[in-house]
């Protein structure tokens, strides 16, 4: 909104338009807070941008298109519809010369992934759109539909051939959001990527009932060294009664083993903080996360994204504290009758500092190499994880790295010594840092 308003400032009569989840879904709100905009897109925005590029009459245009929201419309309390592109091959090749594409590749997420070795040279990539899931904390369906769109195999081959030699692209990044809803299909485009020498990410997790041992050993073959998981809750009850996420816990481990089995480094993503979850439901799913030899947990508040169940919910119970449009997943917004969101946002820290480092998995394997991956990624983020710096030298000890050892335990307990809050953390988990540590 900020923005509009500047652009109508610089602009006054250019049309000004928006699109995406939060205009499909808080369009109302929008246009009470601003007078910026002239219209709003409804969903997918490629075939009604289109159709007002050629329309000669572009505000009359607003008013007859049920994919564009106007004020107008909204007071009339008309119904606006998705406006889908069913074949998604008639969607132009991306012109990537508009961009800078050494700084397109420099995806923020991904620089934290420690299995991940080779950052550079990185392209977004769909294949397909929607997901016929129901999880109470997705909005995806708001924009894309539920129904399940494909680019076909030829297309996909096409682009990722012309991404290689054209744009020299190493790494494609999948934003699927169900990548591997057909197994078939999955591993065709694994073996498209294996053809052409490249690798890829899969920044938005995969579900975790498809990746059998055969699918997970495609992926090793195409060189993914690092999966995300998408468990989202180690309680059976919150994935089933809350989240409606088809996913039985028994699974988890036995993908996580293979994966250290084949060397693929698991992160976890869990959430917690949901609207009917209890403090007993996040004490289950901490006590099933330390059962699971996963390489990194990425403990996270559930967020309520504009157009999801779980906002629905939140905004009829009065949950939401002030301030609540946001989706980074690092701040708690949500207040119940069962917890605050202060208490929240401390628990899902605590349950970091736990799972990834007083209990870390590849620690406990003598995998210190590894496990350094994950420790020197935290302290890359929080400079004073002092925390951090002790698990660290730890490993470097164990490696016969001795100097560096004690160089990272004396900044552990410098840390400790003048800051309360660390202090209070190492007290919590019974961390004693050495004096003399050679």
């Amino acid at each position: 909104m900020d923005i509009a308003n500047c652009c109508r400032s610089i602009f006054p009569e250019a049309i000004i338009i928006a699109g995406g989840g939060i205009p499909t879904n808080l369009y109302e709100e929008i246009f009470k807070a601003t007078t910026s905009y002239d219209a709003l897109c409804y969903g997918e925005g490629e075939k009604p941008l289109l159709d007002l590029v050629r329309s000669e009459n572009k505000m009359q245009h607003f008013e007859e298109n049920p994919a564009w929201i106007t004020p107008k419309k909204v007071k009339a309390g008309n119904v606006f519809r998705h406006d889908l592109i069913e074949n998604l091959d008639d969607i132009p090749f991306l012109d990537y010369d508009l961009l800078e594409n050494s700084d397109y590749g420099m995806n923020p997420l991904v620089l934290t992934y420690a299995g991940i070795d080779n950052k550079q040279q990185s392209f977004h990539v769909m294949t397909s759109r929607g997901c016929p899931h129901l999880c109470c904390f997705c909005s995806s369906h708001t924009v894309h539909g539920r129904g399940m769109r494909y680019y076909s195999l030829e297309r996909v081959k096409e682009d990722f051939t012309r991404l290689k030699n054209q744009y020299h692209a190493m790494t494609f990044i999948t934003q699927d959001d169900h990548l591997a809803n057909i197994k078939k299909r999955t591993l065709n485009i694994l073996d498209i990527i294996k053809e052409l020498g490249v690798t890829a990410v899969f920044q938005n997790g995969i579900a975790l009932y498809t990746l059998e041992r055969e699918l997970l050993e495609a992926y090793k073959g195409v060189g993914v060294n690092q999966l995300v998981l998408a468990v989202e809750s180690g309680s059976n009850r919150v994935l089933k009664e809350i989240i409606h996420k088809p996913l039985d816990l028994s699974i988890v481990k036995r993908v996580a083993d293979d994966c250290r089995d084949l060397d693929i480094y698991t992160d976890v993503n869990i959430l917690i903080g949901f609207p009917g979850e209890t403090k007993k439901d996040i004490e289950d799913t901490r006590e099933f996360l330390k059962t699971i030899n996963a390489n990194w947990f990425r403990l996270v508040v559930a967020t309520p994204l504009v157009g999801s169940e779980m906002f629905d919910i939140c905004i009829e119970k009065g949950y939401l504290k002030h301030g609540y449009i946001d989706c980074n997943y690092k701040k708690a917004v949500v207040d119940t009758e069962e917890f605050t969101a202060d208490w929240i946002q401390e628990k899902a820290y605590l349950l970091n500092l736990e799972l990834n480092f007083v209990c870390n998995s590849d620690v406990k394997f003598g995998r210190y190499r590894i496990a350094l991956k994950g420790f020197e990624n935290a302290i890359k983020a929080k400079s004073d994880h002092a925390i951090a710096y002790y698990c660290a030298a730890k490993c470097y000890k164990e490696l016969g790295e001795c100097n560096k050892a004690k160089q990272y335990m004396d900044t552990a307990r410098t840390i400790i010594e003048s800051d309360i809050r660390w202090k209070s953390y190492a007290d919590m988990f019974n961390i004693v840092v050495e004096n003399d540590y050679e």
